[in-house]
């Protein structure tokens, strides 16, 4: 509260709430831990922060951006170098790959020339990870079940049909003259 000296006596009249850098320096502990008056608003996550904090913040976001680039690198490059493509998802695979071409380079490269991350740009780079990361999962999961499938017809294939006929049969002989043969 502060003290108004207006009119003839003196009365007390509610203060703006007093804003703190809201600058959390361990994400563990959820209390601020900056006391400085706030400066501005970070245009990423709308946190009230102080001069130097401020800097410090945009260079975490800043960060993150950088590393989400490297991992749609990293799945760009599987999908075009790394990983064989079946057929049938290879439509699929190639209008992603056009999206990344066309739409995503140009957009990370205008929010790295403006040097102004904001989280829609955050947002958007994951949504299109997220799709990435999808269709590998897809490919892998094929590829998986193909071996497993290939691996099942083998060893029907290598079985021995006649090797099974003999161990029914030993079975049941053993079994009618009640002896245990542990194998």
């Amino acid at each position: 509260m502060r003290v108004s000296s207006i009119g003839k006596g003196l009365r007390q009249i509610p203060s703006p709430r007093s804003r703190f850098c809201e600058h959390i320096s361990n994400d563990d502990d959820k209390s601020f831990s900056c006391r400085q008056r706030i400066y501005v608003t970070c245009p990423h996550c709308q946190r009230s922060l102080c001069l130097y904090h401020i800097n410090e913040h945009q260079m975490i976001i800043r960060s993150l951006f950088d590393s989400l680039v490297n991992h749609l690198n990293e799945y760009r490059y599987e999908l075009t170098v790394t990983l064989s493509i079946p057929s049938t998802s290879q439509t699929l695979v190639n209008n992603c790959l056009d999206e990344f071409k066309n739409i995503i380079i140009p957009y990370v490269q205008r929010t790295c020339c403006q040097n102004d991350v904001k989280q829609d740009d955050i947002n958007r780079i994951q949504i299109f990870i997220d799709k990435m990361q999808t269709i590998i999962q897809h490919i892998h999961f094929y590829w998986d079940n193909n071996k497993k499938e290939k691996r099942l017809r083998n060893s029907i294939e290598t079985d021995d049909p006649t090797t099974e006929s003999r161990s029914s049969k030993r079975s049941r002989t053993d079994s009618e003259n009640s002896i245990i043969i542990l194998e």
